[in-house]
């Protein structure tokens, strides 16, 4: 009998935190789109053109993620064991990465974030998912920003090294403690906020990228100090 109620009170748990994390990752979408439109009303982007229809793509792509997320992520099957699950396709990493930061660019100047994207290589095709990397760099890029003091520095690499694709991460935040690094990436896992930090958040975003990029094949990997920034990589087959 306790087993079996200790088994339902984990399950309550687990979907206690999907909920949040989903409505966490839905909220982003909607966050960037609430940005566009502020700056569009506070800046008089309806009368310069150029401006209006940047801003409106930005909401636009979000839009479009946001419905990817609701008929796509909220149907994967994330706590199986099974984990991710996907039908390969010809993505192209370099485009996927240009996207996220386009869709993220005012939510990047509202914060007085500086980001870069150097690109090294001219083939960065691969065999895997659009939305569950699209999201990866979502969630990589969020955390860059969220775990950043302020005048975040963001730098993305992007290196095609023979037969695989290499992408790092790296920012000047507040870093993560050498015990916390391999708990990062289970699921709800957050450093305790006596130590390191006050953000929210559910303990899944990792869990998350740890699952897409296993089932991706490929590596993930974080170097990182206290108060000097972390370093996320991941390397990934392009066959």
């Amino acid at each position: 009998m306790y087993k079996s109620i200790r088994a339902q009170q984990r399950l309550a748990e687990l979907k206690n935190d999907f909920i949040s994390n989903m409505t966490h990752e839905l909220k982003t979408p909607v966050t960037t789109v609430g940005v566009a439109i502020e700056a569009l009303k506070n800046f008089n982007g309806i009368e310069n053109k150029a401006l209006t229809e940047e801003y409106l793509t930005i909401a636009q792509n979000e839009l479009n993620r946001l419905s990817l997320l609701t008929d796509k992520i909220l149907k994967t099957a994330i706590f199986e064991n099974k984990g991710v699950d996907f039908q390969p396709e010809t993505v192209h990493l370099d485009q996927i990465i240009d996207q996220v930061l386009s869709s993220m660019k005012l939510v990047f100047e509202k914060n007085k974030a500086v980001v870069s994207f150097e690109k090294l290589g001219s083939h960065f095709e691969l065999r895997g998912s659009q939305v569950h990397l699209t999201n990866v760099i979502y969630n990589l890029l969020d955390n860059a920003l969220k775990y950043s003091r302020e005048n975040a520095v963001i730098q993305v690499r992007l290196h095609e090294v023979g037969h695989e694709l290499k992408l790092t991460v790296t920012d000047n935040g507040i870093g993560i403690a050498t015990e916390y690094k391999k708990k990062i990436f289970e699921k709800f896992f957050r450093v305790p906020s006596g130590d390191v930090h006050n953000s929210k958040g559910y303990g899944l975003g990792l869990s998350y990228v740890d699952s897409v990029i296993k089932a991706h094949h490929g590596k993930l990997e974080v170097e990182s100090e206290i108060g000097k920034g972390s370093t996320f990589t991941i390397v990934l087959n392009k066959s």
